[in-house]
């Protein structure tokens, strides 16, 4: 598993910027030009981690929009992240929100606790 190297996260709506962006996202690997191999989920988790952010999961349909969990120090950082990874208005256009329950299965810890606002409903 991936080392979170960020605390806080992020749930992120990508956009695709057109038809063709989505048509070349959505190509494998071993049928782009130049040829390339397919990436492990590992091995995709290692090129998602940047100097400003982390991908942490992704999920894709066959809408016009995908979603992916981010962790990060800022919803900027984000930002800076997608600019560094030359996505942001190039291949999509992203809606951040920072997310401060975050509960999964997959973790499975007896330690982290669900989170809750100290006062109300909001944080």
């Amino acid at each position: 598993m991936i080392e979170e190297k960020f605390s806080r996260h992020f749930m992120v709506v990508h956009t695709f910027v057109s038809d063709e962006a989505r048509e070349k996202y959505c190509t494998p690997p071993e049928k782009r030009e130049p040829k390339e191999e397919r990436l492990s989920e590992y091995q995709w988790a290692v090129q998602a981690a940047g100097e400003y952010a982390q991908c942490m999961q992704t999920w894709l349909g066959n809408d016009d929009f995908f979603y992916c969990h981010w962790v990060a120090e800022s919803e900027e950082d984000v930002y800076r992240q997608l600019d560094a990874f030359e996505l942001e208005g190039k291949v999509v256009n992203s809606l951040i929100s920072e997310m401060h329950q975050f509960v999964t299965a997959y973790r499975g810890s007896d330690e982290i606790l669900r989170q809750y606002p100290e006062v109300g409903d909001k944080w």
